[in-house]
């Protein structure tokens, strides 16, 4: 049953998309967890703190497909632990060989918001894609009615005659000016304009996209 228009079918592609869903879904996340271990015991294993050995098997073992989902969840009720449930879910997958070695050093809130800056940056690639698709349809639109005449408006009324390639014009302005707030926003996203955390970065495939 849904509780709000973005879970409605009916309604979920009027404030939505698919491939946006996909970046916010459960098994995204907890892939972007996954990620964020396996960049940890890389980096731990560059370091020799972690076996390399160990590293290798977390990296392999790192897909969202692997998890019980069904157990996390279970998890997640009977603790109320944003993270315990995935790290003992993925000791399991993991084994004994390097199960140990997850979340070595560590905190949740060093996980959690890295998957979450990793959703950030899948968003903000889609974001973009779609006003430079739209900044394209505009300047387009603009060229072929650069000479069709309308009436202008100012304040709901009636002013003097413009041309509605000249008013499509105004909104290609403003989405290029969005596209230059997007790219200055990149560099303000942990990681950097590099994208997905850098070396350690394009772990396993996101479900969906």
């Amino acid at each position: 049953m849904a509780s709000f228009v973005i879970d409605s079918d009916m309604f979920k592609d009027q404030y939505g998309t698919p491939e946006m869903r996909a970046v916010f879904s459960d098994e995204q996340l907890m892939q972007n967890w996954l990620n964020a271990w396996v960049a940890l015991a890389e980096a731990e294993t560059e370091l020799g703190i972690v076996p390399k050995e160990a590293g290798e098997h977390i990296r392999k073992c790192a897909k969202w497909e692997n998890m019980n989902m069904d157990e996390v969840r279970k998890g997640f009720f009977a603790t109320s632990h944003p993270l315990m449930p995935q790290i003992r879910g993925f000791e399991k997958v993991c084994g004994k060989k390097a199960g140990g070695y997850i979340h070595w050093g560590a905190t949740t809130q060093d996980i959690m918001d890295t998957a979450v800056v990793l959703q950030i940056k899948d968003a903000h690639r889609i974001l973009t894609s779609q006003v430079k698709e739209l900044l394209g349809l505009c300047l387009k639109r603009a060229k072929e009615n650069q000479n069709l005449v309308m009436a202008g408006r100012t304040h709901g009324q009636h002013a003097v005659p413009i041309t509605l390639g000249y008013k499509i014009a105004i909104w290609a302005d403003e989405f290029g000016r969005h596209l230059e707030r997007l790219e200055e926003g990149k560099v303000q996203v942990p990681g950097g304009p590099a994208g997905r955390g850098g070396r350690h970065a394009g772990i396993t495939g996101r479900p969906g996209l």
